[in-house]
């Protein structure tokens, strides 16, 4: 379990700049050096501008980054490297990771348990301990391993241990040149090819009818995203209790082409509930320009999360929300085999 401490290492870590540019390229005021008088240089804003220059124009086609387009079959094998970084409030999240089996998942405990006096990060640990000791116990080694099946013997063995509560899930797993998925509830996803998110996951959620009357007049898809992340209908979620559970079946199952370069960021609410798309495309072309390792990158954009989490509501943002949050950086690299 990774503590704000273990973030505040990564900062020290790094340039020692590299904290206030953050806050300056994402918006987070709070500037531990002094704010330049107006007309005067701002080394900071300055470092910014180095790390997150518009990309130059390529002679790409628009293909090369399409997510839906199929493999190429003659691209290089892929691996995953892989970094966590788990910032508890509740103690209700969960993750596991098997970089050389290519696996990995979060789950989120609901919190609504806690007013029952249950344990309601029982059933995430249950489903993320399954799920790691079945990846774990695959032979021979190698052998591809399907998300919605992993999925699937996660929840059968963690509802027979009769673990109380109920949970949201993801796994993902890189299986040649793609990346397959399964989830249930609002725990989120993106992939992010040359600094753009080109896929995100759309959370699973039981809407009201003032909710649904809301994303039908929507204007706009960012609207439509902005209202999916505010509001609190209920995310689908796996418990023990049949009568209180939805099923996987009812997972969202899918795959995306990627190559080497993307970064997969995998986290729980706590995280997309509190960063913003284009803070999080900032955040990750900031730390690939400085050569931040999956670790040091989860433990930056938790800390964003963090941060942002404990923030009154302003004009430019709306207010933080306190929560778990779990992140997970998956950096797809070329094979050395």
């Amino acid at each position: 379990m990774d503590r704000l401490e273990q973030i505040q290492q990564t900062l020290g870590e790094v340039d020692g700049r590299v904290p206030d540019a953050f806050r300056v390229a994402l918006g987070l005021g709070n500037r531990v050096s002094l704010t330049p008088a107006p007309g005067d240089d701002d080394d900071v804003a300055d470092f910014v501008a180095s790390l997150v220059q518009p990309q130059l124009a390529t002679t790409e086609s628009s293909d090369d980054r399409d997510p839906a387009k199929e493999p190429d079959a003659d691209a290089p094998d892929l691996k995953i490297d892989l970094g966590s970084c788990y910032v508890p409030l509740h103690d209700h999240d969960a993750h596991f990771c098997h970089a050389d089996a290519g696996v990995f998942g979060v789950a989120d405990g609901v919190g609504q348990y806690m007013d029952d006096g249950v344990d309601a990060g029982a059933f995430s640990r249950g489903l993320m301990l399954s799920a790691s000791a079945e990846v774990a116990g695959t032979e021979p080694v190698g052998t591809p391993v399907y998300p919605y099946s992993l999925l699937e013997k996660a929840y059968e063995k963690t509802a027979a241990s009769g673990a109380p509560g109920a949970s949201t899930a993801v796994i993902m797993s890189l299986i040649g040149n793609s990346l397959e998925w399964a989830y249930v509830g609002d725990s989120t996803f993106a992939v992010i090819r040359d600094g753009k998110i080109v896929f995100r996951s759309t959370p699973q959620q039981h809407l009201t009818r003032a909710s649904r009357a809301k994303l039908g007049f929507a204007s706009t898809p960012a609207r439509r995203k902005q209202h999916l992340f505010s509001f609190n209908d209920p995310p689908f979620q796996l418990s023990a209790e049949a009568e209180r559970s939805d099923r996987v079946a009812d997972a969202h199952v899918g795959q995306v082409a990627v190559r080497a370069g993307d970064v997969v960021v995998l986290g729980t609410d706590g995280l997309f509930d509190n960063v913003l798309d284009e803070q999080l495309e900032r955040a990750v072309q900031m730390g690939r320009k400085l050569g931040f390792s999956p670790k040091n990158m989860a433990d930056i954009v938790a800390g964003v999360a963090y941060e942002r989490s404990m923030q009154p509501s302003s004009k430019k943002l709306r207010r933080g929300k306190p929560d778990d949050i779990t992140v997970l950086v998956a950096f797809i690299v070329e094979s050395d085999s």
